[in-house]
């Protein structure tokens, strides 16, 4: 099993927020304490549940939630890569695309064809098994040629747009099919995608056969920075990449005097890649009408998308009431319960598998939640296939504002791993007319 703690430490360091935070996307939610109209009062309504043992319970917090959009994801060499471009007509239009280097295996120099005769190439990419749509629609790709390099010791983040050769050198028009096996010269191999190279532009590449450009990595890069794969028209979802696998490449077939073969230039762990994504939501019932008006807590939906999409933002202005009970008190448990609306989701397009939250300091950069590095069943995050709900203990973090030592800024929440999935949902905000309130579930116990 993966350390913990290095597992956090990956997530903070591939999510990126307003400032600094780089992989995962977050909510913000806001309650509004059901007891009370005017913001002057308290609103907390405790109700003992074991009086002999000061234990009290509470689900009325005020919360003030709204949906914001996520600057960016870091999403270079990312365990998976996103290809795909679709309309959702709750969340509209969202593109995916992928800059890619492809390098010589093995670190070989001196690549000669020896006189070959080019026959065809193709670019290769392998399915990851997944997606997230409707892969019966039909999408295209087109694949242009990078003019600017990228460099495996860099961080790229899916807002950047590498430059490209606008002339097209491959492309393709197909319906995916992740699960479905790929009949190759005759034998059967694993699903992939296979995208014709226009032969002029391959020709210029098995040109170069024996000379300088395909003499080591070093020159091959520099002659050839990479591929953008880019998904032209309007489809039905997004396709998950496994860049690594075997199936990934370009790969040229010639034919000498007395053979025929094939050399393939691959994506291996010295490669670099990254997604870009881009998200456009103008004519979206609920999601244009919050940005627009973006200080108003009290719409009935939030949303949550991951690939740099949305996040909520949820703000508990209400907290230090907790202060001013005459006593104080211990959290035992801080269970923020989210609630996922199914009316948006269909087997297409299912519900995210888990949320994360992080806090927000005075200056916007996030950080995890010290309750995160507790175990799974502490913290909690998943979806509950059953009744559609989250629930993310949050006891620490609130115990610790009470105590002065976190601040009080909000924080948000987001889909945990929203380089390496496409998934979106509309949940419910913290607003008391919401038909799926989210709120915070306080467990405490008095301290004499």
């Amino acid at each position: 099993m993966m350390n913990k703690a290095y597992l956090f430490t990956e997530i903070l360091s591939r999510q990126r927020s307003h400032v600094w935070t780089k992989f995962f996307p977050a909510v913000v939610i806001a309650m509004i304490f059901m007891s009370c109209n005017k913001d002057n009062n308290i609103g907390i309504d405790v109700q003992p549940e074991e009086d002999l043992i000061g234990l009290y319970t509470n689900d009325t917090t005020t919360l003030y939630t709204y949906t914001v959009i996520e600057d960016s994801l870091r999403t270079d060499e990312a365990p998976k890569a996103i290809v795909g471009k679709y309309y959702d007509t709750e969340f509209g239009m969202s593109t995916c695309g992928l800059f890619s280097q492809f390098r010589i295996p093995n670190n070989l120099t001196q690549i000669n064809f020896q006189g070959g005769t080019l026959d065809s190439a193709v670019l290769m990419l392998a399915y990851d098994f997944d997606y997230y749509g409707d892969t019966a629609q039909q999408q295209t790709f087109a694949v242009h040629q990078m003019t600017s390099p990228i460099y495996k010791d860099s961080i790229y983040y899916s807002n950047r747009m590498n430059a490209y050769n606008p002339m097209v050198v491959g492309q393709k028009t197909f319906s995916p099919a992740p699960r479905t096996k790929v009949v190759v010269n005759g034998d059967t191999v694993p699903p992939h995608i296979r995208i014709p190279l226009d032969y002029n532009w391959a020709s210029m590449i098995f040109s170069q056969s024996g000379g300088t450009n395909l003499d080591g990595n070093n020159n091959w890069l520099t002659y050839m920075n990479g591929l953008y794969i880019n998904p032209t028209t309007t489809g039905g979802g997004l396709v998950y990449l496994d860049l690594l696998d075997t199936l990934t490449g370009i790969r040229l077939y010639y034919h000498t005097a007395t053979d025929t073969t094939s050399f393939t230039f691959v994506v291996n762990s010295s490669t670099a890649y990254y997604s870009h994504y881009a998200h456009d939501y103008t004519g979206t019932p609920n999601i244009a009408a919050q940005l627009a008006d973006p200080n108003n807590h009290l719409f009935q939906y939030n949303h949550i998308q991951s690939n740099a999409g949305l996040k909520t933002k949820i703000e508990f202005p209400f907290l230090d009431n907790y202060k001013n009970l005459g006593y104080p008190i211990a959290i035992n448990k801080a269970e923020l319960v989210i609630k996922g609306d199914a009316s948006f989701t269909s087997s297409n397009f299912p519900l995210n598998t888990r949320y994360f939250l992080t806090s927000i300091d005075s200056t916007g950069k996030e950080r995890l939640l010290i309750d995160m590095f507790e175990t799974t069943a502490y913290y909690g995050g998943e979806l509950n296939t059953t009744t559609n709900e989250y629930r993310i203990n949050i006891a620490r973090y609130i115990q610790a504002v009470l105590n002065g030592t976190e601040e009080n800024n909000g924080l948000y929440l987001k889909e945990i791993f929203g380089a390496e999935n496409g998934r979106r949902s509309v949940i419910g905000s913290g607003a008391p007319t919401s038909g799926n309130r989210m709120y915070l579930r306080l467990v405490y116990t008095r301290i004499n």
